[in-house]
């Protein structure tokens, strides 16, 4: 999550297309953390197909993504991240199982229950950043 909040980062690869009207995505941080914590904004999937064009070579992963890197075979999708945002108070694992009904830790795509997004303000959490923009504290 460290690369993605200091804008290290700019882009979130997946092996897989998000639906079209997925505008955010909510980060699961595993142990010691368990808790969702951060939201992105972010654009519509960039591809690798052919004729397709690269990604900018800035940032963590941009060029393996457009190299086609043997480690990144997969991951044929790209996600430039508008904006960060930091949960006020972050969702607690115990709560997203015991309150919002997940049955486990969320691992790979996880749509957001809809009482987590009736509840959380996405657009009122602390933003970070924006694309274009770095906000501090």
């Amino acid at each position: 999550m460290t690369p993605i909040v200091d804008n290290r980062k700019p882009h979130e690869f997946r092996k897989y297309r998000l639906k079209p009207s997925i505008k955010r995505i909510w980060f699961y941080r595993t142990a010691p953390h368990s808790t969702i914590s951060h939201i992105c904004e972010i654009a519509p999937a960039r591809t690798r197909n052919p004729g397709d064009a690269p990604v900018e070579e800035t940032g963590l992963g941009n060029r393996e993504f457009n190299t086609r890197h043997q480690e990144w075979t997969g991951y044929d999708f790209a996600y430039r991240i508008l904006s960060v945002y930091l949960i006020e108070e972050p969702l607690l694992l115990k709560d997203l199982i015991g309150k919002y009904g997940l049955n486990s830790a969320p691992r790979g795509l996880v749509y957001l229950p809809t009482a987590i997004f009736e509840q959380i303000s996405w657009h009122r959490q602390r933003k970070i950043w924006q694309a274009g923009s770095i906000y501090h504290d």
